[in-house]
């Protein structure tokens, strides 16, 4: 969100004035308060008589008076504040702009899940700007606007233009961080927008869960579970959050009590079938893992330790 000045950020009087105003902040987000200070290099704005004008209605003035503050207003809102003070003038019109994001980060996570999709070190994601620009009350068409990428600081040229609303990144891999994203977005040769976020980088997860053929995959995650003596079971290992490139080619293993494992089930190494030895109780601690030699931040293990009680 920005407010749209003219012709600049700051917002000068006409070439035979000695006035001019600065709105801030330059970019104040919707029903976000914002100042605007008189200021000139040609008198003493301090012993001047000002008169204030907010869209035409004069809502202050008296000696001294340089600067209001305004009380921020609603999204497509244009106001146009003016300040007089002997034969100098000046005005700055003020549209409340935003923009969205939606961050849509390329990494897996199991059917049926409800939430947002993270980014992982070495991972992709896509950034879509959705802006909303009003120029007179009327909403500008996203397609009519320029964008101007940059990724902590550094332009992307090659994403940057009219239309394209769209950021591809590169996830780095690295453990732990944030990758800082900013757009600024142009109708015509004016700014009129801007917006910066960062994109946090999260670590990829293993999820247990008990299943089986009839009902399948149970909705509550576990770190333990007790089963008795003579039962036949069977685990579910979900990954959550890492990259595709990683679930295809990552190495699978199960271990029990430190022993490798090897699931029954050729067709779908994520699900570890067991069964205990009737009349006697014991306990193992099951670790489950997903190794990918080409991204060490994409490699993850999960434990869970069952007990056979009666």
């Amino acid at each position: 969100m920005i407010l749209i000045l003219a012709p600049a950020a700051t917002v000068f009087a006409q070439e035979e004035n000695d006035l001019f105003l600065v709105v801030s902040p330059s970019s104040p987000a919707p029903n976000q308060g914002f100042s605007v200070e008189a200021k000139t290099f040609q008198f003493d704005a301090s012993r001047a008589y000002f008169e204030w004008f907010k869209d035409g209605k004069k809502i202050d003035e008296g000696v001294g008076i340089t600067k209001k503050i305004f009380p921020g207003e609603k999204l497509g809102t244009r106001t146009r504040i003016s300040a007089v003070s002997a034969e100098n003038s000046a005005s700055a019109d003020i549209s409340v702009n935003d923009i969205d994001f939606i961050i849509n980060s390329f990494t897996y996570t199991p059917f049926g899940y409800r939430g947002a999709a993270l980014a992982t070190p070495g991972s992709v994601a896509e950034i879509y700007a959705i802006p909303h620009i009003f120029s007179n009350g009327r909403r500008i068409s996203s397609t009519g606007l320029t964008y101007e990428w940059s990724i902590e600081g550094s332009p992307v040229q090659e994403q940057s233009g009219r239309g394209k609303n769209k950021l591809t990144i590169s996830i780095p891999k690295i453990p732990q961080g944030d990758v800082t994203v900013s757009l600024n977005v142009f109708s015509g040769e004016q700014l009129v927008a801007q917006k910066k976020e960062k994109v946090e980088i999260h670590s990829p997860q293993i999820v247990f869960y008990k299943t089986n053929s009839l009902l399948g995959k149970g909705a509550k995650a576990l770190s333990e579970f007790t089963s008795p003596p003579g039962a036949e079971f069977a685990l579910a290992a979900e990954p959550f959050f890492f990259d595709f490139n990683s679930i295809v080619r990552g190495v699978v293993s199960w271990l029990a009590n430190g022993t490798k494992i090897e699931p029954s089930r050729a067709d779908n190494l994520f699900v570890l079938e067991l069964s205990s030895a009737p009349n006697e109780e014991s306990e193992s601690n099951i670790l489950f893992k997903i190794g990918d030699e080409k991204n060490v931040f994409q490699n993850k293990e999960g434990r869970i330790n069952i007990k056979i009680r009666n």
